[in-house]
């Protein structure tokens, strides 16, 4: 009888110790969305953003694919893999103050590039 009620207070404990962790536990700063392609256009929208140190900006494919994210100078911070899906997206987090030029490496000729200011 001790082991039953044991083993329900030390899941009712885990329980808490994960509630309490996720509570108080880092948070990612979603400072905004990029649309790789819009409006029949092979453009990012917007293609400029200013956002905050820490913070995560969300590419969304969503015309005209495939594309990609390439970030000058930062190949760490590069999406370099083609998006075909509409509506596959991914992060990138920009832990460091600056301006980040990017392009779609298939469709920088026809102007498919953009600027994050990070203060």
């Amino acid at each position: 009888m001790k082991t039953f009620k044991f083993k329900y207070l030390l899941q009712a404990w885990w329980l808490l110790v994960i509630a309490v962790a996720i509570a108080v536990g880092p948070r990612v700063a979603y400072a905004t969305e990029i649309m790789m392609g819009s409006e029949g256009m092979l453009v990012f929208a917007p293609c400029e953003v200013t956002i905050n140190v820490g913070d995560t900006v969300t590419f969304t494919n969503n015309e005209l694919p495939p594309h990609n994210v390439m970030i000058a100078d930062h190949p760490e911070l590069s999406h370099g893999d083609l998006a075909f899906v509409a509506g596959e997206s991914f992060d990138i987090t920009f832990n460091e103050a600056g301006d980040y030029k990017f392009q779609c490496d298939p469709h920088a000729g026809a102007g498919m590039v953009g600027v994050i200011h990070v203060q």
